[in-house]
């Protein structure tokens, strides 16, 4: 075997490894792409030849045009993670990742809403599903990949509260009454299933054509597929038959099927959710936000109102404290009022 389908599968077995070991989706795929892009970048050298030397030429060939700390830190992380493992199964015999340094990153506070912001950003929210989930990100202080896997059985709303499971640990968050009115008005009458459901559009079926025939095509469900069963109508040959009549045709021929798509238990995806949040934002005339500035503002509030940190901790799933007290730094207002109330001229 060469060594660069060796290297290949060292990066596949690497996947598997991350799987086992429950590392999140994202940083498992996160790791494997920057593990890819090493063996493809080193070719059909073998990893057990990678000099430290190589590993800071990779990282310097792969950083974005606009880089930052962030970025080194993140591909030497993967890379550390990739040749622990491989020198945990004797495949190498040091690890060269670990003999390079990153520079210490200049650690930035989050970005926090006003409670005024926060309010209005909700009060934006023109359907019940973006209203609960803008309320569920800003009455528990969840992470976006913690809100996708909620589910609705696991929602105890005489106690208002739920678990939620993060980096290979459990905990329960808490959520108010406006949080708890708005997901029960999402639900409905809905008792089973992810709280936050995946965006299944109904189908409309298509027109197309050949050189002979005008086709319309639409898929049947009735037997439960995942994908369907495809079928097709002939609706008309192109020389006699305009684009507009077979539409028309079409369109009058769905009415006598059944069109119907079942939804399944399927989350919706981070990307869709980060979506959502981000056009409340904008139609609130906020600017650009994410969930997360939701969480940090979850955090930063509670602390302004007088939370004892180590409650925040966690409520937020820090494992460290000093995760936590970066919300002090934030919290101007309880520093203020100190200062007003203590210095001799600060009244």
């Amino acid at each position: 075997m060469k060594n660069a389908d060796l290297n290949r599968e060292f990066a596949f077995r690497f996947r598997r490894w991350l799987i086992v070991q429950h590392y999140s989706l994202s940083t498992l795929e996160s790791y494997h792409r920057v593990v890819s892009a090493l063996c493809k970048y080193i070719g059909n050298k073998s990893v057990r030849d990678v000099s430290p030397m190589d590993v800071g030429d990779f990282i310097a060939a792969n950083l974005p045009p606009k880089w930052s700390d962030d970025n080194v830190a993140h591909h030497l992380g993967a890379l550390r993670c990739f040749f622990d493992f491989l020198y945990l199964g004797g495949v190498v015999d040091r690890v060269a990742p670990r003999f390079l340094k990153a520079r210490k990153r200049a650690r930035q506070l989050p970005k926090v809403l006003t409670q005024a912001q926060v309010k209005k950003l909700i009060a934006t929210a023109d359907n019940a599903r973006d209203r609960a989930l803008a309320e569920v990100f800003y009455g528990t202080g969840c992470r976006v990949g913690e809100v996708s896997r909620i589910r609705v059985e696991s929602i105890d709303f005489r106690r208002r509260c739920f678990q939620v499971r993060a980096k290979r640990k459990d905990r329960t968050v808490y959520f108010g009454p406006s949080a708890a009115k708005a997901i029960r008005e999402y639900l409905g009458t809905r008792r089973v299933g992810y709280l936050i459901q995946d965006i299944i559009p109904q189908q409309k079926g298509y027109v197309t054509h050949s050189t002979v025939a005008w086709v319309g095509v639409w898929r049947d469900f009735f037997d439960a597929r995942v994908y369907g069963q495809r079928h097709c109508k002939y609706l008309g040959s192109p020389a006699t038959t305009s684009r507009a009549t077979a539409i028309r045709k079409f369109r009058r021929f769905l009415k006598t099927v059944n069109l119907t798509r079942p939804k399944p238990d399927r989350p919706m995806t981070r990307s869709s959710i980060a979506r959502i949040i981000q056009e409340l934002g904008r139609r609130a005339k906020i600017g650009h936000i994410n969930p997360h500035m939701l969480r940090h503002s979850f955090a930063t509030h509670m602390l302004e109102r007088g939370a004892d940190i180590c409650a925040i901790q966690e409520l937020l799933g820090h494992s460290y404290l000093s995760s936590t007290q970066v919300y002090t730094r934030i919290s101007n207002n309880a520093v203020a009022s100190t200062f007003r109330r203590c210095h001799p001229r600060g009244a």
